[in-house]
């Protein structure tokens, strides 16, 4: 009986020294944590700023694009001078009606003086001015002199165009060209022939 107490006595005693070591190895754990290793800590602080950076872009609100602003443009009115319209070659016109003197091919010795005479009617809608001039265009002159308006003639107005002239010398067919020409030297309208044989047979027109 005295040995049965004996064993029960060391095995609370063993207990006993079990649970004191082990209580003592918890309260070391708790006093001295696990010290981790420098990588350890660099790797869970840039999990920490990551974390937080992302948290702090999903707070930041998001920009709203503002629309362009629309610009009206502002109607400018603008008055145009009232003066005075410049005629324009284009709006004068002059017409062939006849020849009043020296039929085509007439016959004329050299040196024979004659003056040519067309009728023409000014069929434009401008009037020629005082200083329009008919003038010589092409072909042989035959001494004719240019010949200056000395007063206007109106739209629809006929009037007779007289150069006074020489047969040239040599023989066969002379034709001289004329024009009628504004202030500038614009040519405009019919140009007016005169055609004269020296010496041969008169050729059919």
């Amino acid at each position: 009986m005295k040995t049965k107490s004996v064993i029960i006595i060391a095995i609370l005693i063993a207990l006993a020294l079990v649970m004191a070591i082990v209580l003592r190895g918890s309260n070391q754990a708790m006093q001295n944590p696990t010290i981790r290793s420098v990588s350890d800590v660099q790797t869970a602080a840039v999990g920490t700023y990551a974390s937080s950076l992302t948290q702090t872009l999903a707070a930041k609100p998001t920009a709203t694009s503002t629309p362009a602003a629309t610009i009206t443009p502002t109607a400018i009115r603008i008055t145009a001078t009232q003066g005075t319209e410049t005629p324009t070659p284009a709006c004068y016109h002059l017409r062939w009606i006849k020849d009043e003197t020296i039929p085509d091919f007439s016959r004329m010795n050299p040196g024979e003086t004659f003056t040519k005479t067309w009728r023409v009617i000014n069929n434009g809608i401008c009037t020629w001015k005082a200083g329009f001039q008919f003038a010589f265009y092409g072909g042989d002159p035959m001494g004719g002199s240019n010949y200056t308006l000395t007063q206007p003639v109106d739209p629809g107005q006929q009037m007779d165009l007289s150069i006074p002239m020489t047969a040239p010398s040599g023989t066969g067919i002379v034709i001289s060209t004329w024009r009628m020409s504004d202030i500038t030297g614009w040519f405009f309208g019919d140009a007016l022939t005169v055609k004269i044989d020296l010496g041969g047979e008169t050729p059919t027109p």
